[in-house]
């Protein structure tokens, strides 16, 4: 690999920063149009720069079905000089062997397509971006020269559309290749209409349609976007000028892109001549070679991968995980299966002593050895050359440290220790790349001869087997057992690094990642376990911090509502900003070294907040204390934003602050993936969703049930905004986002998507469980000796009601401000009598006893705590004994007294169906009890002159039911679908109905009983508690029917049936109020669907 000095590389940068200055300026002044659309703000750092990576290969591999003749220097390339002077300009200065076999092929015109297999940043873009370029300006240069005799230049008819079609797999990428492909054809002749490079902005506006009509150079897209492009005008085009198709990246883009981008070009694709098709991967993939082979004439294959081009070539890879002392067994068994004598053998050590135990072990065997130390001769080379020629059974040893051994034609390697890194590693399987089948050939002539690579590992040389069980996955069945030593070893070697990346983006989106330079985590670890501050399950109101994404929000928790419970306050943000600005120290020190999970304290010129370290740079010498080391943090209170700064601006936070729980956490839609099938969302994306979430009424709340916790994330199905409507007297949904963004086309479900989140998450999910239950085995025997203490005086403890957490607090301040009163009390009478013996004795016993009281009534008031801890899980029989005034708690623990002056507050006991109705607090006496998991739900009726209407509310939008008419008993029946909770009752009716029916509409169930005679029904409901009259609909009832009788008795009066009266009185006078005694109100709040 060239290496480029920071002077260089700052140079190469101020030059190109210049020269696309110099394209902006030249671009916004002309008035003929641009050359260059971008759907998103575009910086120079997209071009890429191929030297500046670390997998730039000297060596590849290449097949083909005709004379491949690479190019040896720059000398010997053909490209135009604008382009040159581009490559020269971004660092490319010297001919790597991946573009030496490409660029001459693909000059070779129709016909001539590639598969370049690579691993990313190692120059394979750069392989074929030249020679689209090159073609593309030819073409124009072409069309120029043709048409300088015509008065009036115009773009012919049959050569609109683009020179070349790129597709890349996300929105970067489209970036990235676009920057490049302008930057080498800026200074190609064109006509003013003409656009040299275009993709589709995010807004998709009718603008690009245009410049397509009006000839494209190059034209890169996601196969998404030409779908849209498709769907939006079909067979307004064909291209009938495409020279290149381009796929690149093809391995990151879905089955299904491929398949809907694939039909959209049979329908644009010239028919007159076929493009060169070019395929850029990662990998290799024999379908896809397949398919190239069967569109083009004279393919290639070039690797600049070797290990890849082993697996193509029909090597057979195989690992053993054995112990440091059977090693010499394993290579042994190898060189029993494959003789030396047959196979020309090659076996890797990790240095010269490793080398020389294993010569001595196989010479033991009558095995003939040729080590090649790095102390070696010139003999020993020429016996290395001799060997080349004819192997006579010799197996030859060496290390990675010796590139002067040009061997290429070995047949069987055996790793007896692993290479320091994973790129030498891969270098070593070009010992037998003349021996690779040539596949692209068909008709060549192939002795197929067994290639075997066998990697030995043990304790010491572990390191390598996930990313080399990763590799394997791709091309071939890998052993189970393998697989999950690989995971281990993996959540070993991260718990041993000083970092704690952040999961994947991608990963959380979509359930995989599809970046390969991704630097982001994308295994398990400890670190995404449900943390106990966050709820695991239930409904949860929550407070909008931060928009990341359409599906991606950072949030603050308001209230809490268990599956089996009531709304629980969280505790109030804003108070605890007060309380962690207190905590914070005046003073505050540096905060060094960082160590990796830690809890600091993050200063600007405005702001202090507090952060986890998340990564932290190389220290060289702890005791030199930086202000210029990098570090990762994560913000943990203002929101929950990942980003990098120098530890200069960290400070220590005290251990009180560290304890306390983080104020923002993240939630996502489960499941919810980009309607256009990114990988990611784009910015005009994010302003909508943004937008949408701040367009909301007065006094309003969002509210969510939650699906899973994991990696400090709140996995949901919906976000919902609720509004309270005065007309209605009831909480109404004003939008669901969700459904908002499927209307939209922003966003689709994907069952595959939540799936693999929900694999990647289930062995963190399933360790909580276990932990939570060794926990409860383990507190098990202390909660037993508690409750043998308190069985002392049951009955002062069980008659006593549960206390809040409110009054817990207040028990702790009394306890703590007693005891310094009593102590301050025995001070002053101390000081104010004399110092007899007697007299210190007796008041020494007093503060003692004093003390002995408060610490009894402390101990009381834990136990009783702990009995509100215990009963926590049970519903609750009266939920009117819920103390929350501190006068009323004084009295409970001094006297045993309890009044029943509880009002519940509607808005913090809601649940997510209805607000619980104020009316059940009468019910003292219940004539049966239910069962724990059967609950009455919220009923309203009304009834009309011919039947009598029920109104059911349901927790969860169209939920399974039951609804039957037996005789003179009606029943209802509900099963919650995320809980084995039953909504059930049972009505007898005394009024003689006959008929039933029913139907459902979102949350409600609509009941309608018809009557057997069209007669006012008593409705002797008194006994049912659930049932509330919904006095809005009979106020319409009765309305409609004084309306239908004033307009009868208007009618009969004109008809001179009746005689008009001359003092009309209605039925009830306006300024009476009617009598409610004996009438229940309705539950106003309950959460209707609008």
């Amino acid at each position: 690999m060239m290496k480029i000095s920071d002077e260089k590389l700052a140079n190469i940068m101020e030059n190109l920063e210049k020269t696309w200055q110099r394209i902006t300026v030249s671009t916004s002044s002309s008035s003929r149009g641009s050359d260059y659309e971008l759907g998103d703000s575009y910086c120079p750092q997209d071009v890429v720069r191929p030297l500046v990576a670390t997998n730039c290969s000297e060596y590849a591999v290449a097949h083909a079905n005709c004379v491949l003749r690479p190019a040896r220097r720059f000398a010997e390339v053909f490209l135009l000089p604008h382009i040159l002077e581009t490559m020269r300009n971004l660092g490319l200065n010297r001919l790597l062997r991946l573009q030496s076999y490409t660029w001459p092929h693909l000059a070779g015109g129709s016909g001539h397509g590639a598969m370049i297999v690579g691993a990313p940043g190692s120059g394979r873009t750069l392989a074929y971006v030249p020679s689209v370029c090159h073609a593309v300006s030819s073409t124009l240069m072409e069309c120029t020269c043709q048409r300088k005799d015509v008065k009036h230049e115009c773009w012919q008819t049959d050569q609109y559309g683009p020179l070349a079609l790129i597709l890349v797999p996300d929105l970067r990428r489209v970036h990235q290749v676009s920057a490049l492909c302008q930057a080498m054809l800026r200074k190609a002749q064109k006509k003013n209409w003409l656009t040299l490079t275009l993709n589709i902005c995010s807004t998709k506006g009718t603008q690009f349609f245009l410049k397509l009509l009006n000839g494209v150079g190059c034209l890169v897209a996601t196969p998404a976007q030409l779908v849209w492009f498709w769907q939006e005008a079909p067979g307004l085009m064909r291209f009938p000028c495409l020279q290149f198709l381009v796929y690149d990246d093809l391995d990151l883009m879905s089955k299904e892109q491929l398949q809907n981008a694939q039909q959209v070009l049979q329908e644009i694709l010239p028919l007159s001549h076929s493009p060169q098709v070019v395929m850029v991967s990662k990998s290799y993939c024999p379908t896809l070679m397949s398919k190239l082979r069967a569109v083009t004439d004279k393919p290639a294959i070039v690797f600049g991968d070797i290990l890849e081009a082993a697996v193509y070539g029909g090597a057979r890879i195989r690992i053993s995980i054995i112990q440091s002392e059977a090693k010499v067994n394993a290579v042994v068994q190898m060189l029993q299966q494959w003789s030396p004598e047959e196979y020309r053998t090659v076996i890797f050590c990790s240095d010269d002593c490793d080398m020389q135990c294993l010569v001595a072990a196989l010479e033991d065997r009558n095995y003939s050895c040729l080590p090649y130390y790095q102390t070696s001769d010139l003999v020993v080379r020429e016996q290395v050359n001799n060997w080349r020629k004819r192997s006579h059974g010799v197996i030859l040893l060496c290390t990675d440290n010796c590139p002067e051994l040009d061997i290429r034609d070995a047949h069987t390697l055996i790793h007896h220790s692993m290479s320091k890194s994973w790129s030498k590693f891969k270098l070593r399987h070009l010992k037998i790349s003349d021996n690779l089948c040539n596949i692209v050939d068909s008709t060549a002539n192939i002795v197929k001869m067994p290639l075997n690579s066998l990697v030995l590992l043990d304790n010491n040389n572990h390191r390598q087997l996930p990313r080399l069980v990763d590799f394997l996955q791709l091309h071939q069945k890998v052993d189970y057992y393998l697989v999950e030593v690989a995971k281990r070893v993996r959540q070993e070697l991260s718990e041993a690094r000083n970092d704690q990346h952040a999961l994947c983006d991608q990963i959380l989106l979509l359930g995989k990642c599809y970046d390969p330079v991704c630097e982001s985590r994308h295994y398990q670890s400890h670190l995404d376990r449900r943390p106990d501050y966050l709820p695991a399950s239930g409904d949860v109101k929550v407070q909008l911090v931060k928009v990341y994404s359409p599906t991606h929000f950072c949030v603050r928790l308001l209230e809490h509502l268990p599956i089996k419970g009531t709304w629980q306050m969280m505790e109030y943000s804003a108070v605890q900003e007060f309380g962690m600005q207190l905590m914070q120290s005046k003073e505050p020190r540096r905060y060094w070294p960082p160590v990796v999970g830690t809890i600091c304290m993050y200063h600007t010129t405005l702001t202090k907040e507090r952060v986890r370290v998340l990564k932290v740079a190389t220290i060289k010498n702890p005791n030199i204390v930086q202000s210029d080391l990098t570090v990762e943090l994560q913000a943990l209170d203002v929101d929950t934003r990942i980003f990098s700064t120098n530890c200069g601006k960290l400070f220590e936070c005290p251990e009180t602050l560290q304890q306390k729980a983080p104020l923002a956490c993240d939630l996502r839609l489960y499941g919810c993936v980009p309607y256009s099938g990114e990988h990611s969302w784009s910015e005009e994306d994010c302003r909508n969703v943004k937008y949408i979430l701040t367009q909301f009424p007065k006094d309003y709340f969002l509210q969510t049930k939650i699906h899973f916790v994991a990696a400090g994330t709140l996995f949901v199905q919906d976000l919902v905004a609720m509004v309270y409507a005065d007309q209605f007297k009831a909480h109404v949904r004003h939008l669901s986002l969700l459904r908002c963004l499927v209307e939209t086309n922003l966003a689709k479900k994907c069952e595959h998507a939540a799936k693999r989140i929900r694999e990647f998450f289930v062995e963190v999910l399933l360790n909580k469980k276990k932990d939570k239950n060794v926990q409860e085995k383990t507190n098990s025997k202390p909660n037993e000796e508690i409750k043998d203490a308190m069985t002392d005086q049951p009955g002062k403890l069980h008659s006593q009601p549960g206390l809040s957490g409110r009054c817990l607090r207040l028990a702790n301040i009394a306890h703590e401000s007693g005891k310094e009163n009593e102590l301050l009390q025995e001070l002053q009478e101390t000081r104010s009598k004399t110092p007899k013996a007697p007299h210190q004795s007796n008041e020494s016993d007093r503060p003692q006893h004093n003390e002995d009281e408060f610490a009894q009534l402390h101990e009381c008031i834990m136990k009783c705590a702990y009995l509100q801890i215990e009963d926590g899980g049970k519903p609750c029989k009266n939920s009117d004994h819920v103390v929350s005034d501190a006068v009323e708690f004084l009295n409970i623990v001094m006297n045993g007294a309890f009044t029943n002056n509880y009002k519940p507050n509607t808005a913090n006991d809601a649940t997510p169906l209805t607000l619980i109705s104020p009316d059940h607090t009468h019910e003292k006496i219940p004539l049966f009890l239910l069962p724990t998991n059967v609950v009455r739900p919220t009923v309203t009726y009304y009834q009309t002159m011919t039947t009598l209407e029920l109104q059911v509310f349901l927790p969860e939008d169209n939920q399974e039911y039951q609804v039957q008419l037996l005789k003179a008993q009606l029943l209802f029946r509900a099963i919650f679908k995320s809980s084995d909770i039953i909504l059930q009752f049972i009505m007898t009716l005394r009024f003689p109905y006959s008929t039933m029916s029913h139907h459902i509409s979102g949350r409600t169930v609509y009941i309608s009983v018809t009557k057997v005679l069209a007669l006012i029904d008593p409705l002797a409901f008194g006994q049912y508690r659930f049932l509330k009259p919904n006095h809005d609909m009979f106020d319409k009832v009765d309305h409609h029917r004084l309306m239908t009788q004033n307009r009868l008795a208007s009618f009969l009066e004109g008809m001179d049936y009746v005689k008009q009266s001359c003092e009309a009185q209605g039925d009830v006078s306006e300024d009476e109020e009617r009598n409610m005694e004996g009438i229940e109100r309705p539950d106003c709040h309950k959460i209707w669907d609008s």
